[in-house]
């Protein structure tokens, strides 16, 4: 069984999350696992939280075999034969962690990635999306507020707070119970997606009391007065372009292809966008330049790109925001940005890190669904050839560098380090 360290976090002083909790750490350390932790300062679970659960916390990622981790590892600290866990921000080509995947080949070492841990049904079993959902529509909110009163117009979202500043989801809930929402201006908000963070926003939504209405009311240009949130799937804001029917499965295989956009027909409904879903450069763009500048009276005020695509569906979203400054405001006219939440244009919350904010919920739950793979993970037999070193399917669909060797899923991004190393 693979000598196991837990690393710290190294990606800015918000990540705060832990891949595995005190208390699940323990149970595994009863059972025999050879578990430590790396020291840290800023996890949101301290080393003395782990001493008192009976973990070692004199964990050193460089002595050890399986490193497991939240975001991508720092590029110099793989080491020969080493398995590490983590977001690695690979799998799209990423050409800024081109570096960190030819490091693991250089290394002949193993990269896991919890991203393409999926059951037999495709969904993720394994992920913070929830967690970003929530953080990204709580701070969508209160950028709202914020541009709101910039605005001079009263509103029920001055109420909100950035969702750090909140202890848990507990706390969250019973502060948004106090809200009114029928006090000031409306609150009308459009989610896009449907998938695990579309319902976290849509929980959000809940907590705030807002009403939900059917798409279909906005499709046929009858948005009912007061506040209220929909939600919009591909099926809405897409259209085929020879005016055959949508269909989900043909939309996913030829994308832009064979369809565009449709989402002006929503333009002008609502105030507030909370954009979710995945999305490549395979699929039609919902806000380019062209259509903000086409319709510029009908833009949101407020676009929480929680999927954090940078010029991608909504070109908006120019650069991705940080907790600190978690909002830039975009001007359509000019096609230029700037930090901060100004009365006029479009302010965007892009925070890439969302679930940082929510650093002990995220946590818990991330680390009770990870404690169930441990001993499939930590008894890898990396002496054998890939297909038989012993995961299951879930896990090995997830392997994208194995003793040094791009997998056969994942020999497409050889052809992203050739660019790179180029």
């Amino acid at each position: 069984m693979l000598k196991t360290v837990v690393r710290k976090e190294h990606k800015n002083d918000w990540e705060k999350r832990t891949a595995l909790i005190p208390s699940c750490a323990a149970e595994l350390v009863e059972k025999g696992f050879p578990i430590s932790i790396e020291p840290s300062e800023i996890r949101v679970f301290s080393d003395s939280d782990y001493a008192a659960a009976g973990v070692p916390t004199n964990g050193c990622p460089e002595n050890g075999q399986f490193i497991v981790g939240i975001k991508e590892p720092p590029v110099d600290s793989i080491q020969p034969q080493q398995v590490h866990l983590a977001f690695s921000h690979t799998i799209k080509g990423q050409d800024y962690n081109m570096r960190l995947l030819q490091k693991f080949i250089d290394q002949k070492a193993t990269l896991i990635d919890y991203e393409p841990i999926v059951d037999e049904n495709g969904e993720r079993t394994i992920a913070f999306g929830r967690f970003a959902g929530i953080a990204g529509a709580i701070d969508s909110f209160m950028v709202a507020g914020k541009k709101l009163q910039a605005r001079n117009q009263e509103t029920c979202l001055s109420q909100v707070k950035q969702t750090w500043q909140y202890r848990s989801i507990d706390e969250i809930k019973a502060s948004f119970a106090q809200i009114d929402v029928n006090q000031g201006k409306p609150v009308q908000v459009l989610i896009v997606g449907t998938g695990k963070v579309g319902k976290g926003s849509e929980e959000v939504c809940q907590w705030l009391g807002l009403p939900k209405i059917d798409i279909q009311t906005l499709l046929d240009n009858k948005p009912p007065a007061g506040s209220w949130y929909a939600v919009a799937s591909s099926r809405h804001i897409n259209r085929r372009k020879d005016g055959q029917a949508f269909d989900m499965q043909d939309f996913i295989e030829k994308g832009a292809e064979a369809y565009e956009s449709a989402f002006d027909q929503l333009l002008g409904k609502f105030d507030i966008l909370l954009q979710t879903p995945y999305w490549t450069e395979k699929y039609p763009k919902h806000l380019d330049r062209n259509r903000m500048l086409e319709h510029q009276a009908n833009l949101p005020m407020v676009v929480g790109d929680i999927s954090c695509d940078i010029n991608g569906s909504l070109e908006c979203t120019t650069k991705a925001s940080d907790i600190d400054t978690p909002a830039f405001t975009y001007d359509v006219a000019s096609g230029t940005s700037h930090d901060g939440i100004s009365a006029e244009g479009i302010s965007v919350m892009s925070i890439d890190n969302l679930p940082c904010e929510l650093s002990r919920d995220a946590s818990e739950h991330f680390s009770d669904v990870l404690r169930g793979y441990m001993n499939n993970l930590m008894s890898i037999e990396l002496d054998k050839p890939f297909e038989d070193c012993g995961l299951i399917p879930e896990l090995s669909r997830a392997v994208i560098v194995y003793n040094g060797q791009l997998t056969p899923s994942f020999q497409y991004l050889q052809a992203y380090l050739d660019e790179h190393n180029q």
